[in-house]
């Protein structure tokens, strides 16, 4: 099922609508065009957030691309089903229900764990000497996000933030984004959980190496080689998502990695999607370029990931999807109505 594109010819109608609010004309600025932008995906109050985050591990951590040991997904796993961990607390502050999905952990939870099962495999293949999935395992991958979509939007969900969990998973993240706007890794790799300059150089190096041995270039072909089965995941729920008029909060690199795929498979994609925030690690100002949203709504140097620049930025789309239907206007409100008078001026 392909994305609805955006009718285009209701902007001007909604546009019209904001400036009947008892507010000067244009003075909400961004946040009157988020307004717009989220009408236009899906009119009216936003009101049940939902948070799915997805966890892999990665075979080409096998390569010293990053300091954190791989057992550290699975604990943070289990941590975040808890309650725990940043994404936890904002999802508690934000009134946002998460949901922690296993699509590739390199370890098996117990039933109780509260942790959602849909593993393909224990962890994807060192993509520096061959493909990190198969196509049928990319394929299964994408279809858990897609059922866990389907599953949030049949649950009452109008908004998905999509969050990540991997050990490694910065590495195929700008691998990705590497093969698919043909940048040199060094201009869309950061150093992840903390790397000095020289082995940040290592991992550069690593991601070039492999962009020599797989050179298919098709949205597909790139995220069997380079991806985790948590970017896959994401591929498909943005995919559902979009294709069921939801809207789309993304956050950082691995899962900006993630929305560029969807959208070179459906260009429709980008319609649905809010970029939430301008993540410090190197790089998200080239992919976010290419995905041609407006710009991000927060820039706070964050770089973090599991979700948590979409989660920040969470507030500010509920309170952006209110304006149009709950803020008074000029008549509502017995005010002289300002934008009148500018628009018998000549001003706007």
């Amino acid at each position: 099922m392909q994305s609805r594109p955006i009718e285009a010819q209701k902007r001007a109608v909604f546009e019209a609508r904001l400036l009947e609010k008892a507010i000067v004309p244009n003075s909400l600025g961004r946040l009157g065009e988020l307004a717009v932008r989220l009408a236009l995906i899906k009119e009216g109050p936003l009101t049940a957030p939902m948070h799915l985050l997805f966890a892999s591990d990665h075979g080409i951590t096998e390569e010293g691309v990053t300091h954190s040991p791989r057992e550290i997904t699975a604990q943070q796993c289990r941590s975040f089903a808890q309650g725990g961990g940043a994404c936890s607390l904002f999802c508690r502050l934000g009134g946002i229900e998460q949901r922690v999905i296993d699509v590739g952990v390199d370890y098996l939870f117990d039933e109780g764990e509260a942790i959602i099962d849909y593993k393909v495999r224990r962890g994807t293949r060192n993509f520096l000497y061959e493909r990190a999935m198969t196509e049928a395992e990319c394929r299964s991958a994408m279809e858990a996000g897609r059922r866990c979509t389907r599953d949030a939007i049949s649950d009452g969900c109008d908004v998905i933030i999509f969050g990540e969990m991997g050990v490694g998973n910065t590495t195929s993240a700008s691998a990705i984004a590497s093969a698919l706007l043909d940048r040199d890794p060094s201009q869309v790799t950061g150093k992840g959980s903390g790397l000095s300059d020289a082995e940040l150089e290592g991992k550069v190096a690593v991601i070039r190496r492999a962009l020599t041995v797989h050179r298919e270039r098709s949205p597909l072909g790139v995220l069997e080689a380079f991806g985790g089965f948590e970017i896959a995941a994401i591929v498909g729920g943005i995919l559902e998502a979009a294709a069921n008029g939801v809207v789309i909060i993304i956050d950082g690199v691995p899962v900006s990695a993630a929305a560029l795929i969807a959208q070179r498979i459906d260009r429709a994609v980008t319609d649905s999607l809010i970029c939430a925030h301008r993540s410090a690690m190197t790089g998200h100002d080239l992919i976010l370029e290419a995905l041609g949203c407006p710009p991000p709504l927060l820039d706070l140097s964050m770089q973090l990931g599991e979700g948590t620049g979409a989660l920040a930025a969470w507030p500010l789309v509920r309170l952006a999807s209110h304006l149009l239907t709950d803020l008074t206007s000029f008549e509502e409100a017995g005010v002289t109505d300002s934008t009148r008078i500018l628009q018998a001026r000549g001003l706007l």
